[in-house]
Formats: structure tokens, sequence, C-alpha cells
């Protein structure tokens, strides 16, 4: 794959200019294929007496290794945890965790950075550099001393080095280290590139399967043991705690295989046999399109035989079967009489096939995207301001009458959606509303955050970010099950097509939406809970008061974005898989079954143990672990915003009422953004950059900017901006007219929801549920770019 990037950008001469490449050096110049192979032998052929792993699990993720590992006299592992290297070794060191350690590392290009350590040793642990400067007998073992002896030799002569040093750890490299891109070899083998194509398209051919091998949320196993990835839905298949083999539909009804019924109360699948050379695996298979025909695609990190408490036992050891030399391979496949019960969260949170995702063109967007946000009025002449988002053809604004709240608009103070006065309404009695005093929640600051639906490439991190800042426990594959996950934001999945082409079986595009809770200015949940335990706060917030909360979930019942989280069990104060004095041995997947009931958060409070003190730390001590029978979800991460507050007042830069200056304090989410697709602010800053207001503001006012479900009318302060596509022109010609036959903005100018002919957004058909041989893939999308709704 690298190779024919290469060829491709050589020939379309990208290299300088697009692509630059630097020197590989050392390991990243080595082959370390051929370096495994030749260990493996010399383990075999007995001339080793002696080996020692490093922070590594060579037995599980290298395939052939664990036998000749065994054949080794002396077998020293250097591991964190227990795994399947550490089960034969004959000595065990246990490593310092990479919080408690000094060393340095070196980026692609040569610059150079410390890796400093933020807690003292917990268990005097030993270093990846400790542990080699012990066997090399070197006289100074010490981490930091290590460090500052190497960068010692690579300072120039007659600097200071401790000035040098301390400024490196303040800016977190060394400076003058790193080094351009070089210019690249001439000589691309364009012949061999040619014949890699042809060896890989041969493992295609009539009858035969290809298996890819892709590493996921696991890695190569490393985090198997870590219950937040297990639990995270795979950014596809949204299946959680396993690995399944994802095929195509076409490739399902080649082999016989039953689309998954994702409406069952416990889904399960048909089970595959796959065999490669003389090794054969069996895992449950997965229908997803968007896969090539003929092709099994299988996460590599699963199906350990040896980890922790959360990892042992989980999915399939797709390795096993896995070449030593590549990532794919020719296999046989079969479907066996066996079913394997899956969980997948496609179907939660669901928000009943409305027009959620809204998409145009790139052809369209430049025709239409320098409008302003259009004026009109509706039937009863009231007032309507609709962007490009929410003229789209299908969308329900545009042919309904214009919002009016039972409660006041935080940016005037009145019952509409104007910017400043009630100037041109037909019923003169509102017109006072606007010159009303403004409620307490209309001012400064007033939270809010938008996403950008082009930038987000659906990698599931917002959710971990979330999960890690406030304390969100996982509740296991069987509550998953039950629709009992308790993550704060889920990132939805959506396939589209052209119109009249079937999503599911040949879609066009596959799409995300990052869903959490939206804190409604209307929120419906604040007026059905009978306690007050969600209330709406000053800033806009819609808060969740957790010691009032009795468990009613008519919030829940109530949201029409399904993103509330009621707590089942004690979630926060137990251990997962119950902390069972069998569960803490070094047990196989045997014992495991034998020893660990099926449903771990049933164990009496009497047989659970306490937390360790050290699981302690891994908690934020600025949220509230919640207990069981109430309900929580998203708060805008109030603790961060609080946290600047109180910053800023200490070092005097904020004083009375002044706000909180703009982009000064991030949410989890958005902080961990690879893309940028989150921004958070204050929607009522009208004074930063250069009186362009808050970027949050920006974009809730840009053209793009649509509300979700915003027909509701409980005006959400979580807005999106549509997503634009740049279709290839000789694979699919763009539409340059997404609002259809209303033409852009007439409230009764149609836009049709005939969703069986293709003409109108998708929906879940409860008739189809268990009529049709599997269920619809994906939820609605008000699609512009294709000419119609997918």
């Amino acid at each position: 794959v690298h190779a024919l990037a290469a060829a491709i950008n050589a020939q379309l001469g990208a290299v300088g200019k697009t692509v630059s490449y630097v020197a590989a050096s050392g390991d990243a110049a080595s082959n370390g294929h051929t370096a495994m192979d030749g260990l493996i032998k010399a383990m075999n052929a007995g001339s080793i007496s002696t080996i020692v792993t490093i922070e590594t699990n060579p037995c599980f993720n290298a395939p052939g290794f664990e036998d000749a590992f065994k054949k080794v006299a002396t077998r020293i592992v250097h591991s964190l945890e227990h795994s399947e290297t550490s089960h034969h070794a004959t000595w065990r060191l246990n490593t310092a965790t990479y919080l408690e350690q000094w060393g340095d590392v070196t980026a692609d290009d040569g610059t150079v950075s410390a890796i400093q350590p933020l807690i003292a040793p917990l268990y005097g642990g030993k270093s990846e550099v400790e542990l080699l400067a012990i066997i090399a007998g070197l006289k100074v073992t010490d981490g930091y001393e290590l460090t500052r002896d190497t960068w010692r030799a690579a300072v120039k002569t007659g600097t200071d080095f401790e000035k040098t040093w301390r400024r490196a750890l303040w800016d977190g490299v060394l400076a003058g280290t790193g080094s351009a891109g070089v210019p690249a070899s001439a000589a691309i083998n364009a012949t061999r590139v040619g014949e890699m194509l042809v060896a890989a398209g041969a493992m295609t051919g009539a009858g035969a399967m290809e298996i890819s091998f892709i590493t996921d949320a696991m890695g190569d196993g490393r985090w198997a043991n870590t219950s937040w990835l297990q639990e995270l839905p795979d950014p596809v298949g949204r299946v959680v705690w396993d690995n399944p083999a994802f095929i195509t539909p076409a490739t399902a009804q080649k082999l016989g295989v039953k689309f998954q019924d994702y409406t069952a109360k416990k889904p399960d699948n048909q089970v595959l046999s796959v065999k490669v050379g003389d090794k054969t695996l069996k895992i449950v298979a997965w229908v997803v399109p968007g896969v090539a025909d003929d092709t099994l695609v299988m996460g590599l990190g699963n199906g350990r035989r040896a980890t922790g408490l959360v990892g042992s036992g989980v999915g399939f050891d797709t390795f096993s079967i896995k070449p030593a030399m590549g990532f794919a391979a020719k296999a046989d496949v079969t479907v066996s009489s066996e079913r394997y019960q899956v969980s997948s969260t496609q179907l939660h949170g669901s928000m009943e096939g409305r027009a959620i995702i809204r998409e145009v063109d790139a052809v369209a967007w430049k025709k239409f995207g320098d409008e302003p946000i259009a004026a009109t009025k509706d039937a009863y002449g009231r007032e309507m301001k609709l962007s490009l988002g929410e003229r789209l053809e299908g969308s329900e604004m545009t042919h309904m009458p214009a919002i009016v709240s039972a409660y006041p608009n935080p940016y005037n103070g009145g019952k509409f959606d104007v910017e400043k006065e009630a100037k041109g309404f037909h019923n003169p009695k509102y017109a006072a509303e606007a010159t009303r005093a403004k409620p307490a929640f209309a001012e400064s600051p007033q939270w809010g955050m938008s996403i950008d639906l082009s930038a987000c490439i659906g990698c599931n991190v917002c959710t971990i970010a979330c999960q890690a800042e406030n304390n969100i426990p996982v509740v296991g594959k069987i509550e998953v099950n039950k629709g009992r996950e308790m993550h704060w934001i889920r990132v939805d999945r959506y396939f589209t097509a052209q119109a009249g082409v079937d999503e599911n079986t040949d879609p066009s595009g596959m799409v995300y939406q990052p869903v959490a809770c939206v804190h409604c200015e209307n929120a419906p949940c604040e007026v059905v809970c009978p306690v007050n335990a969600t209330v709406h706060g000053p800033e806009g917030h819609n808060y969740m008061v957790y010691n009032r909360c009795i468990g009613t979930r008519y919030c829940a019942n109530n949201c029409p974005y399904k993103v509330r989280r009621f707590n089942f069990f004690d979630y926060g104060v137990t251990k997962f898989n119950g902390g069972l004095e069998e569960s803490i041995s070094e047990v196989t997947p045997a014992l495991l079954e034998d020893n660990l009931p099926a449903n771990q958060n049933l164990i009496p409070p009497r047989l659970r143990k306490k937390l360790d003190e050290i699981s302690k730390l891994q908690k934020n001590p600025n949220v509230t672990v919640r207990s069981r029978g109430v309900m929580e979800k998203c708060t805008y991460c109030i603790q961060r915003t609080n946290e600047a507050k109180i910053e800023l007042k200490i070092k005097g830069l904020r004083k009375n009422d002044e706000g909180v200056p703009d982009l000064f304090v991030q949410t989890a989410c958005q902080q961990a953004c690879p893309t940028g697709a989150i921004t958070f602010g204050d929607i009522l800053d009208t004074k930063s950059h250069d009186g362009k207001g808050s970027v949050v503001r920006q974009m809730r006012e840009h053209t793009r900017s649509y509300a979700l479900l915003g027909y509701l009318g409980v005006r959400p302060r979580t807005t999106y901006m549509v997503r634009v596509n740049n279709p290839n022109p000789k694979i699919r010609q763009g539409n340059d007219n997404p609002f259809g036959s209303h033409g852009g903005g007439a409230p009764h100018g149609g836009g049709g929801h005939g969703a069986a002919k293709g003409e109108g957004h998708t929906f879940i058909d409860r008739s189809k549920l268990h009529a049709e041989d599997g269920y619809k893939l994906s939820l609605g999308v008000l699609n512009g770019a294709t000419g119609g709704l997918a």
C-alpha cells in the first residue's frame, strides 16, 4: 500500500510539494519481519539460551513465536501486566507505567522530546531504559540520569547544558533537532508496484475469499484489557466487546449468511469457519455495506488468552490465522451451524428516521453558500429565518409555521427566533416581547456548541475523552445488549446512497454525527421531572442534580434526542467482573467461564471488594461518581468552565461578572477531537475576535448551521453544520439544486416524505422488521447532495 501511494504521488508530481519524506534510520529502516523470522528459527534450533522481551507480547501477536519461545531455557519477560508471553516466562520483571518513567523519543522528522513522569513510582517497577542499562552493566541505571547523560552527548560543546535541559522540559522538545523533508528517491520501481498489485488481485479469484486484517481500538492486543475501548462501538459495525468478521450483503448472500436482526433481544449471527493454510478460526459474521465483496475484514487484538479481568476470552484471536508476513490472506470460508451472540448499539438512541444529518455537494455550496440566511413569513404572517441547512429538500422547516415558544429566546428576551426586535409580526400583541427585560439565562455567558459534520471522521475519540473526563463507567456486553451503555456522547453512523438506490446494499458514502445532550432552552426533560432534578441553569446548562433524582426516567422518555443515561447498577463503585478472589488469580478462559457469573453486576454487595486505593487515581476528582438509580448525561464539562472562572479570578484576569475569554475553556470532546469538528463557547459573546463574536457564535449564525430536530421548538444549544461533499465527477456528478421543487425556502414548497420512492428521508418501518431478510442498517439522512434523500 505504501509503495502504491509513493508511486501515485511521484506520478502526480506531489513529492516535495504536498508530500515530503524523511530518511529512516535505526529500527524504522530495518526489516522487522525478516528479523523476527530469523529469531524464531534460532529459538527452534536451540541456539538461544536466554531471551528477554521488553513490554511486548510476541507469544500473542507474532505467529509462530510461542512454540519457539518455550524451547528457550531462560525466558525473561518485562511487562506491565499478565500476558501470553509472561505466562511462559521463567522470570517476570515488573515495568513502570508510562506515567512513572523518564526517557526520550525521536519523532519521524528527528525532533527529540523528553518523556517526563507525572507521578512518583508506585510499585518500584523499572522502565525500559533502566532495564537495558542493568543488562548492559552500566554504572548509571536511573532513568533521569540516563536521559540527561544521553542529552549531554547530543548538546553542542560550550552550551550551558542545565539551561538547555530546563528549556527542553518547558518546551517539550529539544530545540535545534528535527529536519526538513529530504528528496525522495527518484527510482520508484513502478514494475515492482505493478507486480504487487497483480499478486494482491490474484487472491480474489473465482471462489476465493480474501481476509483483510486491520488494527482497531485493541491495537496489537495491548489495549484488550481496557474496558473503555472494549465497550467503544466499532465505527462501522457498531459492535462492542467483539471483533466479528465484517462482510458485505452480497458476500453474505453468496455464503448463505442471514442478515443480523438488530431488534432481537439477544442479537446473534452465524459463525464462519475460516481456513488459512492449515489453520482454522471460527468467527461470527457481521453484515455491513461498504466492504469489498468476497472479502472478510477482521480486527486484530482480541481473543486474548491471558490478560486481566477485562480482556481474557473476549472476541476472536485473528492473529491465530494471520500470516507472519503481511496483513492479507487467501481463505476458504464455510458457514457453520453455530450461532454467536453479539452486542450492537446501532439502534440505540434512534430518533425514528427524522431528517438527522444534512449534506450538500460542493457545486451547490459554491452556488448558494454566499446567500444570507433567508427571511420569509409563514402562512400566518410571522417571520421565519431559514439557513441553508434548514431549506434543504425534505426539511420540515420549509413547510411548517414559525415556531412560537412558551419561553423567552435568550438572544432577545422574546418568544420568536429573531435577532433584535419584533418587526413585521402579524399579531401586534407580541411586539413588546423584544423589549422586555431579559431573563437570567439570556445574560452572558451562555454556553453552546457547534459540530461541523464535514470535519467529523467518526473516530469515537470524543466518546473516550468524555468517558475519562466524567467518570463514566462501563456496563459490560450483557447490559449493552439491553441498551444500557452509559456513554454521554455517541457517534451515530449512517450510510447514504443516490435516489432510488438501497443504501444498505450499494451505499455511495458513510457519514457520522456525534450526539450528546444538546442543552435545550425549552428542554422537554425539565417539564416532566417531578422533583426538579433536571432544571435550567443561568448560563444555559440543562442541569442534572444527582442527589435529587429518584429514577422515574420520565426525562429520558421525553427526550427527543435519546441522550440521557440511567444507572441501573452501582457501576461507579463496583469492580468489573465482580472483583472476586477467583477472578483476580491468573485464570484461563475456561476458568473464567466457570468462576464468573453471567451478569457481574448481580453479585451481592457483601461479596464485592472495596475499590483499591490505586484505582481512585483513575477517576476525575472534579466530577461526582454517580450511584445507582440516578440519571446522568452531558454537562458541557461544567467543571471546566467553573475552573476557568476560578483561574481567571485568582490571576486577576476576570473582574466582576466579565465573561470567560473565547477559546479559554474547552470541553473534553472538543479538546480530544483530532479534526477540530467540535467548537464550544459563549453564544452571546459579540465582542471577541474584533467584534465578530465568539467562534461558536459565528458558526451558529453561519448559513450551514442547523438545529437537530429544530422543528420541535426545543431550541438546542448544540447545533450542527451541514456536511459538504466534493465527489469526483467521474464517479458521481454533484447535485447543484439541494432544495428540490420548493427552490430554497418557500414554506409550502414540498420536499416530500415519500421514503418508499426514495424521495423522502428513510424511516424505521416496524412492519418490515421481521418480514424482510435483515433490517435497515442505516437511519435517515437528509441528503441534498444526491438529489434525493437516503
